[in-house]
């Protein structure tokens, strides 16, 4: 049960992040791949009222870096604190497991402005993640190119994280 939630809330929060970059009916992620996030302990949940708002997940790419993913939340909490939460979380999981910096990707449309691309960018911006470099789409995910609506490109941010003080 909690893999189906996951997978809705993941496609529902990037249908409307993403709207009008994928052809109509492409989804974000699939039950399988949810499975083997949490399989390997990369998931990270957030509830409310015991209700399943957010998630994010975490990857090790080397000795000094993990991935951020998945960043979801529900879109009627954006702008409530969840997806600040889930980030504070997956930074300090990563900071306990060695590693010294977060990378993520941001799929953007290539020459075009996307109010809710350029919302999220700003977001992370806010938040200590800069811009390292931009990918061409097909260099990351060559097996989803097919199921896009326009030319799309990755912004690669990434933010070194302090120790932690607490």
């Amino acid at each position: 049960m909690i893999v189906e939630g996951l997978v809705r809330l993941i496609n529902d929060a990037y249908s409307v992040g993403e709207a009008e970059l994928w052809t109509a009916g492409t989804t974000r992620t699939t039950p399988d791949e949810v499975a083997e996030l949490i399989r390997t302990g990369g998931m990270l949940t957030a509830r409310a009222q015991g209700r399943l708002v957010g998630c994010a997940c975490v990857r090790q790419v080397d000795a000094s870096t993990a991935d951020l993913g998945f960043v979801s939340t529900d879109p009627l909490r954006w702008g409530g604190g969840v997806g600040r939460r889930l980030v504070d979380t997956a930074e300090e999981l990563t900071r306990s497991r060695g590693a010294s910096t977060m990378e993520l990707k941001v799929l953007v449309p290539r020459d075009e402005v996307h109010s809710e691309k350029d919302r999220l960018r700003a977001w992370y911006s806010r938040h200590g993640y800069r811009i390292v470099r931009s990918v061409p789409f097909e260099e990351i995910a060559t097996h989803a190119a097919a199921q896009l609506a326009k030319p799309c490109e990755f912004l690669i941010f990434r933010k070194p994280l302090a120790e932690s003080t607490g």
